[in-house]
């Protein structure tokens, strides 16, 4: 009987122990970020605001590219209270992390380490010696909402972009996106959308399929790189858009393959149409995460949500035509003057290179040769151009026989050397024209942010200071800006 008596005030003093321990930890608890705040502003001033509100020494992320399969990271730290060696280490911490998407807390020099882990993605933030489980639980759910802001940001970015950019017309991709966003806050569910795009300027590919169907909206927790991918004429969502079937409920891969998605996981996947009136437009892929096709209100809210998108994307589609054509130059193929402005002018233009080109002697071409031969020889040069280039890199005819390349994210020594390369195929390819051989060369400027500005808006002008230099010291060569 004492020895019951015993047990029963042993759990008693274990149960108050640990009532007066929580209500000390909610006390003394960091109050973290406060629901209202979104961490998407990445990385300041977000990363610094989630540092400072659980007083850490640091807060990272650690991610790999989707585009290009390259690691990225971001980080805020106090440098009085870290060295480089633990900034180091931590950094390596959570590039293991990523990989192995492990999530959890760990002591490290400089305090405790509390990171997550997942899709690709590892935030984290080192708290101040041995953090209590209320501190660690309230990092754990900051974190949290961080790498869904992280993998949010391409989205977000692109919405921005459509609100920014011909803010009077929504373009296909903010329909498409908002409709994604709009069915996951639903269903709590990963969304694809697709467009279909039909018309005699499509024509018909080799199946015999007109038109094609392309993705337009990746909800927050699909894969980005699917964003504008041509779907296979086989896939489940491509022949739900075009008409061919009504809808489609199964498990599998309604995409047809088109991009190996890591985040994909099995599952039940619903498919179904988008129309404007009575013409097929497009179509959604829903993964559900229980599994059961939606019913009753909850089936008639998804429905009339993509009626509602339906003529958007019709409007959408007409006007990006329009657009389109208002920024291509109509005899190359290659961006205008206005359509290089826009494309330097996106929200998310970070550093890059531009090269200005010139055809050398062109006058001379014209008057001995005509104008039909220097309108084909300025197409010649774009072809060599778009060869030339890597993927994503944007050309442009500026005027006359001038030219312009946008290299995204490179550096001036690429710069240079993708010019040299073009100004080698141009030399080294024979151009005739009715016959009569006429050798071509262009004189090239190239400028880089941020080796020779600090400033996007300052390499067009730098590049055509290159390019003046390049002609006057005998055409036919590449110059850096600046002499570098």
């Amino acid at each position: 009987m004492a020895q019951g008596v015993s047990s029963w005030a042993l759990l008693l003093g274990v149960l108050l122990g640990a009532g007066a321990a929580w209500a000390l930890v909610r006390r003394r608890r960091s109050p973290g970020v406060a629901p209202g705040v979104s961490p998407h502003l990445l990385p300041d001033p977000a990363l610094e605001w989630l540092r400072r509100a659980h007083a850490a020494a640091g807060v990272w992320v650690a991610e790999m590219d989707s585009r290009d399969g390259e690691p990225h990271a971001e980080r805020v730290v106090d440098a009085e209270r870290l060295s480089v060696t633990q900034i180091v280490a931590v950094d390596r911490r959570l590039e293991r992390a990523r990989d192995q998407e492990q999530s959890g807390a760990e002591r490290m020099e400089g305090g405790t380490l509390v990171f997550h882990a997942a899709a690709g993605i590892a935030v984290g933030l080192l708290l101040p010696g041995g953090a209590d489980g209320g501190r660690l639980e309230a990092a754990e759910s900051d974190l949290r909402r961080l790498a869904d802001g992280v993998r949010r940001r391409p989205q977000i970015v692109q919405l921005a972009q459509a609100n920014t950019l011909e803010a009077s017309l929504e373009s296909v991709g903010s329909v498409g996106l908002r409709l994604a966003y709009q069915l996951e806050r639903m269903l709590d569910a990963q969304v694809v959308v697709a467009a279909y795009e039909r018309g005699a300027d499509l024509g018909v590919d080799d199946t015999g399929i007109e038109g094609t169907v392309q993705v337009i909206g990746v909800s927050g927790r699909g894969d980005r790189r699917l964003l504008e991918s041509t779907l296979p004429p086989d896939s489940d969502l491509g022949r739900v858009a075009r008409g061919e079937v009504d809808s489609v409920f199964f498990e599998g891969d309604p995409l047809g393959g088109v991009v190996p998605d890591r985040r994909q996981r099995p599952g039940a996947v619903l498919v179904l149409p988008m129309r404007a009136g009575e013409r097929f437009v497009g179509g959604v892929a829903l993964w559900l995460p229980g599994g059961r096709e939606p019913l009753g209100g909850v089936r008639a809210e998804i429905l009339a949500a993509l009626a509602n998108a339906g003529p958007r994307v019709v409007t959408a589609l007409e006007a990006d035509k329009l657009k389109e054509k208002t920024r291509l130059d109509p005899l190359t193929g290659l961006l205008n003057r206005r359509g290089l402005d826009a494309a330097l002018n996106r929200v998310d233009v970070g550093d890059g290179a531009i090269i200005y080109a010139d055809l050398d002697r062109f006058k001379d071409l014209n008057d001995k040769l005509g104008h039909p031969a220097g309108d084909a020889a300025l197409i010649h040069f774009a072809r060599i151009i778009r060869e030339q280039v890597r993927n994503g890199d944007i050309g442009a005819r500026i005027g006359g026989e001038e030219f312009a390349i946008w290299l995204p994210a490179a550096r001036l020594d690429v710069g240079y050397r993708i010019a040299e390369r073009i100004r080698i195929k141009l030399n080294t390819t024979q151009w005739d024209w009715r016959g009569r051989h006429w050798p071509l060369s262009a004189s090239f400027g190239v400028s880089a942010c941020p080796e020779t500005s600090r400033e996007v808006g300052d390499l067009i002008p730098q590049a055509d200071a290159a390019l003046y230099v390049a002609k006057n010291s005998g055409r036919n060569r590449v110059e850096r800006a600046g002499g570098r």
